[in-house]
């Protein structure tokens, strides 16, 4: 179910991002600017050029995440296997999902093992059992994780012995939908210019045409919207150091306070918080936070758990973030 909410709200952005352009556009007196005029022909080739780059961008992005991606992820989980720093990490639930194929357990399993610092902290993960009968993924069992000590790989961990296999078949369809995107994209180009030159060239091109405005709405919602929604929830930038080089300690609530911005009617609160390091000194940080309504009664805590970085303590953030 998870994964057919995720493409829906993919296909619901998209369609956002180009038909509903393209329909506003073509249906309103903006798709017949053209006839009138349009624009200079100095902002004409400005247009022509930006919205070749933002089209580029896309394709490029697209094909190095469906074509590039899975070589360079097999690449790391390869190396991972070779000089991955080894972790034990006790399974403390498991659940099973759907199988992946024949005579194969999907599991989710949450384990629990200790930092770079000696710090304990969860692990949530999807593994594939080949072998269900041995039940080496039941609560309780130990199983060894190989990770990256510089958080740079993607992904940063695997488990021990795992082995890696590449899919041709779903290489070959994100290859042909890449390519279908492509000459999807190079098509609009011929088409646009035929029916709407006039004789005049590129000049019925504005900021408003399809052929910019797609590839900007898209480039927006792919990095503007991620970074915007980590702005407003706190999400930390660098959760990942935290949570693998981060000291765990119970920081005092000075103050709780709503901001007045909602997300899905979820209020965000920043929280005036004071702490000590390992070293007995005394910190102080602002964090904000969106607080579940039914979970509105931490504010009127005395503390919180906070993970921070022992060689920089005013790197802070809520142990219940770096568990997300």
């Amino acid at each position: 179910m998870k994964g057919f909410w995720n493409y829906f709200w993919i296909i619901y952005m998209l369609f956002f991002a180009i038909p509903f352009p393209m329909l506003i556009y073509y249906n309103t007196e903006y798709g017949t600017a053209g006839e009138n005029g349009g624009s200079k022909p100095w902002l004409a080739l400005v247009l022509l050029g930006l919205s070749a780059v933002l089209w580029l961008i896309l394709i490029q992005g697209w094909f190095r995440r469906w074509i590039v991606l899975p070589f360079t992820m097999r690449g790391n989980i390869m190396r991972l296997l070779k000089e991955g720093v080894r972790k034990d990490a006790r399974i403390v639930s498991s659940k099973k999902l759907p199988a992946a194929g024949k005579d194969v357990d999907t599991r989710e399993i949450v384990c629990s093992l200790q930092n770079f610092v000696g710090t304990e902290i969860t692990e949530q993960l999807e593994v594939n059992d080949t072998k269900p009968e041995l039940h080496r993924y039941d609560e309780g069992k130990t199983i060894r994780l190989l990770i990256d000590d510089k958080l740079k790989a993607q992904p940063h961990l695997t488990l021990d012995g795992v082995t890696v296999e590449m899919k041709a078949g779903r290489l070959i369809m994100s290859l042909l939908a890449w390519l279908l995107i492509v000459t999807a994209v190079a098509a609009y180009y011929v088409y646009s210019y035929r029916l709407e030159n006039h004789g005049r060239g590129w000049r019925f091109l504005e900021f408003y045409h399809p052929l910019v405005l797609c590839p900007f709405i898209v480039l927006v919602s792919r990095i503007g919207f991620g970074k915007l929604i980590s702005l407003f929830i706190g999400a930390p930038a660098n959760g990942l150091q935290l949570k693998y080089y981060g000291l765990r300690t119970d920081a005092q609530i000075v103050s709780a306070e709503q901001t007045g911005t909602y997300i899905n009617e979820q209020p965000q609160v920043r929280f005036e918080l004071r702490y000590q390091d390992n070293l007995g000194k005394t910190h102080t940080a602002s964090l904000k936070k969106i607080v579940p309504l039914l979970d509105l009664n931490m504010t009127k805590q005395e503390s919180i758990p906070v993970f921070y970085l022992k060689e920089d303590p005013e790197q802070v953030a809520f142990a219940s973030d770096i568990a997300e």
